[in-house]
């Protein structure tokens, strides 16, 4: 036990330090600094929700649009940013191996992991602004709704550890992944709510897309009794922990692939 304890201390310094150092590297003490680790979704989001909220009415299927859309878009900001930076995330960092107590999934952890803590930031942060000028109501179900957040988290972190790898095997990865995320928008579950899809169709969605599953909590947790919404957290907690250690045996051997320049 006490080895153990040894060991998670180590662990523990060594994450603080990965993620101090990817602060520093990223936005130094110039400007906002650490701020725009909460900032840079906003800067995202802020403008797209305005431009929709001028395009289309305020209501959509009789729920509110900024809400409908804050809580589709940010989640999809976590995604999309968690994965998109795991891509030659060692390769970029390879010199830090040379510590000991340093390995590729610290490395991931250390990136992927500040990403995702920054987006789940800033959606605290863009809900209170929401709040407190009265676009977005206190949600009906706040445990349904964190537990949403934090599984769509997960899948984030998930596929990030399949992408960090595969891109450190294949270049093809940095070139498929862009266009992927981007197919990945329409049927993530952004656009839509399970409730509105045929039958046939809703069940081939949450069988094949576990960020539907995510996103029904996260709009259950919000409108509450308003909608009817459909999930499976012991479906999506198995898919998400196999997909979890797919990507943890993929980052076993990950070293014999690094390509140094």
């Amino acid at each position: 036990m006490s080895h153990l304890l040894r060991a998670w201390s180590v662990q523990y310094r060594v994450l603080g330090a990965l993620f101090m150092r990817e602060i520093q590297t990223r936005w130094g003490r110039r400007n906002l600094g650490f701020a725009w680790l909460f900032a840079e979704p906003l800067v995202f989001a802020f403008p797209v929700l305005a431009m929709w909220s001028m395009m289309r009415s305020n209501l959509e299927h009789g729920m509110p649009l900024i809400a409908f859309l804050w809580s589709g878009y940010l989640p999809l900001l976590l995604f999309r940013h968690v994965t998109g930076h795991a891509i030659y995330t060692i390769r970029n960092n390879a010199a830090l191996l040379y510590h000991r107590a340093v390995n590729p999934l610290d490395i991931v952890i250390g990136r992927c992991g500040l990403e995702a803590i920054g987006n789940l930031a800033a959606t605290t942060a863009s809900f209170l602004i929401f709040y407190m000028i009265g676009e977005i109501e206190w949600p009906q179900n706040m445990p349904l709704f964190i537990m949403g957040m934090l599984y769509m988290a997960w899948w984030a972190i998930a596929v990030a550890l399949i992408v960090a790898a595969w891109s450190e095997r294949s270049d093809l990865v940095e070139h498929i992944w862009l266009p992927i995320s981007y197919l990945y928008m329409p049927v993530s579950g952004f656009f839509y709510l399970a409730e509105w899809l045929p039958l046939s169709i809703r069940d081939f969605a949450l069988t094949v897309m576990p960020s539907l599953h995510s996103y029904e909590m996260i709009r259950g947790g919000l409108f509450g009794n308003r909608i009817q919404v459909f999930y499976d957290t012991a479906y999506l907690s198995a898919v998400l922990a196999g997909l979890t250690l797919f990507g943890l045996w993929l980052m076993r051997d990950v070293r014999r692939h690094i390509q140094f320049d």
